[in-house]
């Protein structure tokens, strides 16, 4: 990155610049002015860029922004340059981040530098955290101000957590190159760093990480990079019903999770900007003879997909019985289960705080290979607290992730014998299931019949490599006529209008080019 050199000029009266008095007066002030002849860095950093951190339980491995990961070349460095690399928007897009990082205790911060002058303007947050449209800071986890402490969500905070929330890129920026910067720290702004003695970011172990962020033109897509081809930020009328377009509800069968499925609106609506799935007593056992209700919502039949970047931040309320998931399932027509797959993002069991991510196939449940590969894997966290589950899936491998750290991978086989097996069946299109179920004493205990359970989930996304070139059911739409439907960019925003610019886009569930 380049420096800027400073100068600073006077001028003197003509009528006295002849004089030894003035010449003398030149020389004191041009020692005097010296010092602020200065280097003045772009992008600074308030520590020695090839400082190594000063703590081990402190670690910064990289950045994931919207599916796409992006790793430091040495975690043991406070800085990391990762300026050689780009993360590819589109103004308006909604960007989705999480950290690779070992501790709790620190708080992220992001910045952009929109005006490209050099340097991350910031301004203090407003209220409950509320970010100008102007600020050069576009993301917190945690600050102190003065009506408590809060993040750039409005979510108040104890500054325990490190996850940066999701933003919003301005949609009046201008196709280019920007600088963008992550910053580990402790409850301070300031994007070189805070350098007080008590609470320094050096002492505390922080980390920098600055990438490039390419804005790409509307008819550009992210080549190689991952793009969103669908969300839902569940924020809709409190008490409304998730979208209609997105969503249906669950059916009830006889298995553990579906057996007491409710089409109630008091077992699945939204509220606060969440999606609440509940389970709760069953008010009227003479029409509809089971104990509980349960709330369960799917994409089937309305979005599915094959390989990518799948997450959700949700949390639960553990309790003796509780049996909540974020998981997918095969998209009919397929093989009956389990030799269709089954790939479960997040499960939870009772009040126990860990997360289980576990995969079910014939060559899995039914010959009993769950060790060959490693199939299921678990994670201790707090569930009473938000965290981001997702998984990155590939033609050759499904690796689980929790608040951006992964968790477990299991990996196609090499062997055709095992393949014929049905090893690998996770290569067609798989739906969304989101959840609240109850146990029945099989592995979680059996439900308390006189309790509500409660799992919120605050937001869904998937993205996918090369999305505008791997669309299934890309049609041409220039004869297509208004059906009174509505017209949606790939990133779910959704148009007052058809189209004019070439580009692809969603309309009816199906996805259309537009040339």
């Amino acid at each position: 990155m380049e420096g800027k050199i400073t100068f600073f000029f006077i001028t003197l009266p003509a009528e006295t610049t002849n004089t030894m008095k003035n010449l003398r007066l030149c020389t004191l002030l041009s020692i005097m002015l010296l010092p602020l002849l200065s280097y003045a860095e772009d992008y600074p950093v308030a520590f020695d860029r090839d400082a190594d951190r000063t703590r081990t339980d402190r670690i910064l491995y990289g950045i994931v922004l919207n599916g796409n990961i992006f790793s430091v070349n040495a975690p043991t460095k406070m800085y990391h340059d990762l300026t050689g690399e780009t993360f590819c928007a589109h103004a308006g897009d909604l960007v989705s981040p999480s950290l690779t990082f070992t501790g709790r205790w620190m708080n992220s911060y992001i910045y952009i530098d929109k005006d490209n002058n050099g340097a991350f303007d910031v301004e203090k947050p407003g209220a409950q955290g509320a970010l100008s449209q102007d600020n050069e800071l576009v993301s917190f986890s945690g600050l102190s101000l003065p009506d408590g402490a809060y993040n750039s969500y409005g979510e108040q905070t104890n500054l325990s957590w490190v996850q940066p929330p999701s933003f919003v890129l301005p949609a009046d920026m201008a196709p280019g190159l920007y600088m963008m910067r992550l910053k580990i720290d402790w409850d301070d702004t300031d994007p070189a760093g805070r350098m007080d003695e008590g609470n320094s970011i050096i002492k505390n172990g922080g980390a920098v990480l600055d990438i490039r962020l390419r804005i790409l033109s509307d008819e550009e897509f992210p080549e190689g990079c991952y793009a969103m081809v669908f969300n839902d930020e569940f924020d809709g009328e409190d008490g409304s019903q998730p979208d209609a377009s997105k969503w249906r509800r669950s059916n009830r069968y006889g298995s553990t999770w579906n057996r007491y499925i409710s089409n109630s609106e008091d077992v699945a609506f939204l509220q606060d900007g969440h999606l609440v799935c509940r389970a709760i007593p069953n008010p009227d056992q003479e029409s509809d003879p089971v104990p509980m209700l349960t709330g369960s919502v799917e994409t089937r039949g309305n979005f599915s997909f094959t390989y990518g970047w799948v997450e959700a931040r949700l949390k639960t309320l553990p309790h003796i019985g509780s049996f909540p998931a974020f998981w997918m399932m095969p998209q009919p027509p397929t093989d009956g289960w389990p030799k269709g797959g089954e790939i479960d993002i997040f499960e939870a069991i009772d009040a126990q705080n860990t997360a289980f991510h576990t995969l079910h196939s014939h060559w899995i449940t039914t010959l009993g290979n769950k060790n060959n590969p490693k199939s299921s894997f678990s994670e201790g966290v707090t569930q009473g607290d938000w965290h981001v589950f997702a998984a990155n899936w590939t033609e050759d491998f499904i690796t689980f992730y929790v608040d951006g750290n992964p968790v477990g991978t299991y990996a196609k086989s090499l062997n055709e014998a095992d393949l014929e097996q049905s090893q690998w069946p996770f290569c067609h299109d798989f739906y969304l299931i989101l959840n609240q179920s109850v146990g029945d004493g099989s592995w979680a205990k059996a439900a308390d019949t006189a309790f509500t359970y409660e799992t919120q989930f605050d937001w869904v996304r998937v993205f996918q490599k090369d999305a505008a070139t791997g669309l299934k059911g890309l049609e041409d739409a220039n004869g297509l006529k208004d059906l009174n439907l509505a017209w949606h960019t790939l990133d779910g925003r959704r148009l007052q209008d058809k189209p004019t610019r070439p580009g692809i886009y969603i309309y009816g569930n199906r996805k259309y080019i537009i040339r």
